[in-house]
């Protein structure tokens, strides 16, 4: 069996692409890197485990390889879960961003009326762990985390 070679993408069911693309795009400044576009196949039904699938994706992202796919299924059209906005719960993820200010960032997103979780100082720790981080909410409940941290020491690998 061979070895996992990277990480290829995050995805995240949203209600509205549309709505969403306008977040990612506007509020965080990724790139749209793909889309929108329309799957409606056999093959994109058996992926995902139900039939006669239709769904809108987009993928964003920054450069660098890994990508947020952003996918509005049309069918079979789901409602909010009850739990989505419980961050500790089993099966709960997020997706964290290495940025140059977080505070920056946070002062940026509570102006746009986006509520934010995190200290306001900096603490100690060693790389790759943050030293500043904020939580916070896509428009579907989704979570991203913006960090910032210690540089990379020499001796390690190259990623």
């Amino acid at each position: 069996m061979s070895e996992v070679q990277n990480i290829y993408h995050t995805g995240f069911v949203v209600h509205n692409l549309d709505k969403s693309l306008d977040f990612y795009t506007r509020v965080l400044g990724m790139k749209i890197e793909l889309g929108p576009v329309v799957l409606e196949t056999p093959w994109i039904s058996a992926v995902v485990g139900y039939k006669n699938v239709k769904m809108r994706q987009a993928w964003v992202g920054v450069g660098g390889g890994h990508f947020i796919e952003l996918n509005e299924y049309v069918n079979p059209r789901a409602s909010v879960r009850s739990d989505q906005f419980d961050r500790n719960r089993p099966g709960s993820a997020h997706v964290a961003m290495i940025v140059d200010d977080v505070i920056k960032w946070r002062q940026k997103l509570n102006t746009a009326g986006i509520k934010t979780f995190g200290p306001d100082y900096e603490r100690e720790s060693e790389w790759p762990r943050a030293r500043y981080a904020t939580y916070f909410q896509d428009p579907d409940g989704n979570w991203l985390e913006m960090v910032s941290r210690a540089p990379e020491p020499k001796h390690c690998k190259p990623h």
